[in-house]
């Protein structure tokens, strides 16, 4: 099977309800901005997706193992150890925190995780890969330091930054290689060549080489919430390196704790743009939460778990799990108690691909210059926010199965009442809202939405008018009357000289997205012809 090629037939089994009116053929599809899993799905060679709902039994016995097979093996055998000694949920935080295995969290405890501001820290990138790296140098100097012949005739320090290439490879491999960790794994190498032929580490060109070395082998991985994120972050981070707590305290303890301060606010700061671009929201509990959080995870947590796992060989890993549990308690406490506060979590509308792209010119331009000019960049960040603020979302949004409608409230309201499906959650989330309302609740007297027995007929009051038709007799009757007509069900019609989205269009091209203004109306699909959206070649 080519990755161009699509599946022209798939058998879907499936366990959970099916909603009313969903037929074979029948597709999904969410909206213009939101995140394009066909896309990802094509770059990663993958042709259709599916569950098991029996026992699943031996076909045939492998001959051979690949070498990713032996590794992913290995990584799910640390899983299952980690599930038969420590208890849920703490079993599955650890599993996501050490092997990047997120998928026995809870979706309750993850929206309390996100919700809370430290859904990073979940993410394998620098503060995992570092430490591996850290504290394998300094068991390898140490082991050479009791020899004082090997101390005085070799330089330990290189053969040390060496060998520790080994298991930082490792630990990355059973990690599931996320974006963030090929980053930070790059960047620790970089640090460990440079102690090895003796040259300065110059943190910007690090960032740029790790970013060369992934988009040359993926360059799809720009479209990725994770690669923006992460390197916008850590991008931020050594920019800033300037912005020193030495400089501010005295008291080691304080450093340490202004420092995560700080570095909170600027990787938060540096990746707020790419969340509300991603995923329509705003966390403003961050810095409480990584100012508690952080500290347990990092001096305490990931310290555990790596001993953990190197106590497995030896079949006396159980003693440490009392001691992981009692951490992740508190975590989970800190996580719970903030994202039960409200408005905390803030709703934002989406803005399009122009805005982001103008905002990360002004980051690289802030970050990437030295002098006074750098501050420039500031001006790029505040027009790609005007630009976002200025934008506006479709009037009307719809599929063949569901239409929803922005009243003078700037609100969407749905006609059907499939308001729950992933779908409509996310149009609901692109205007900024935490659900989509039902139509028939909304009372006002400037309601732009009016139905009748031919139709319903959507006036915005700028002169342009929009026929949603249910039946042959609403074209017939309304159709030099308005601008654009929708074909909500499946039937013949007679010519109508107003431009038209027919039923088939909305099967073939997924969700519609139809803006009005006084000069024109304005018409996006979310499928288009790329080759990631082609049903057949």
């Amino acid at each position: 099977m080519t990755p161009d090629r699509a599946l022209d037939n798939i058998r879907i089994s499936v366990r959970t309800k099916v909603e009313k009116g969903i037929k074979i053929g029948d597709q999904i599809a969410p909206s213009e901005h939101a995140y394009d899993f066909a896309r990802i799905a094509y770059y990663q060679k993958i042709s259709a997706t599916g569950f098991a709902t029996s026992k699943i039994a031996l076909h045939k016995k492998a001959e051979a193992r690949k070498f990713q097979e032996y590794i992913e093996s290995f990584r799910q055998y640390i899983y299952e150890n980690l599930q038969q000694n420590i208890k849920k949920p703490h079993a599955d935080i650890i599993s996501a925190l050490l092997i990047g295995k997120k998928d026995g969290i809870d979706q309750k405890t993850m929206d309390a995780i996100r919700d809370s501001g430290i859904a990073h820290l979940f993410a394998i990138s620098g503060l995992h890969l570092s430490f591996v790296a850290g504290l394998f140098f300094v068991v390898f100097r140490n082991l050479f330091a009791i020899s004082e012949t090997l101390t005085l005739k070799y330089n330990t320090k290189k053969i040390s930054a060496f060998l520790t290439i080994l298991p930082t490879t490792f630990y990355l491999l059973i990690t599931g290689m996320q974006i963030s960790a090929q980053r930070a794994y790059i960047m620790v190498i970089l640090v460990l060549v440079a102690i090895m032929i003796e040259r300065k580490y110059r943190g910007l060109i690090a960032i740029a080489f790790a970013a060369s070395v992934i988009l040359s082998v993926e360059p799809e991985a720009i479209l990725k919430p994770g690669f923006q994120m992460s390197f916008s972050a850590v991008l931020a981070l050594v920019a800033s390196y300037q912005i020193n707590a030495n400089k501010l305290f005295k008291i080691k303890i304080m450093k340490y704790f202004v420092s995560i301060m700080i570095s909170s606010v600027i990787a938060s700061l540096a990746t707020v743009p790419y969340t509300i671009y991603n995923f329509n929201y705003f966390s403003i509990s961050g810095i409480i939460t990584n100012l508690v959080a952080i500290p347990i995870v990092t001096l305490i947590i990931i310290p555990l778990g790596i001993i953990y796992v190197l106590l497995i060989p030896l079949g006396i890993e159980w003693i440490i799990a009392p001691f992981i549990e009692r951490p992740i308690d508190s975590i989970l406490y800190i996580t719970n108690a903030i994202a039960s506060l409200q408005y905390l979590v803030i709703p934002i509308r989406t803005f399009p691909a122009s805005s982001i792209i103008i905002i990360t010119f002004g980051l690289l331009w802030l970050c990437l210059w030295e002098r006074n000019w750098r501050f420039l960049g500031f001006f790029f960040i505040v027009l790609g926010i005007c630009f976002s603020a200025a934008y506006k979302t479709p009037d009307i949004l719809i599929n063949a199965d569901n239409v929803a409608v922005k009243e003078s409230d700037n609100l969407l309201y749905s006609l059907t009442r499939k308001n729950r499906n992933f779908v409509v959650k996310t149009w609901a989330k692109q205007n900024g809202q935490n659900q989509i309302l039902n139509h028939k609740k909304y009372n006002n007297s400037d309601k732009r939405l009016k139905c009748n027995d031919y139709g319903c007929i959507y006036n915005k009051g700028n002169n342009k008018l929009v026929l949603l038709a249910y039946k042959k007799e609403d074209i017939s009757e309304n159709c030099d009357k308005v601008d654009l007509t929708i074909q909500l069900s499946e039937f013949d019609y007679s010519a109508c000289n107003a431009k038209i989205i027919k039923h088939a269009d909305l099967e073939t091209y997924g969700t519609h997205s139809v803006w009005l203004t006084n000069r024109y109306v304005k018409i996006n699909t979310v499928r288009s012809n790329r080759p990631w959206h082609m049903l057949k070649n």
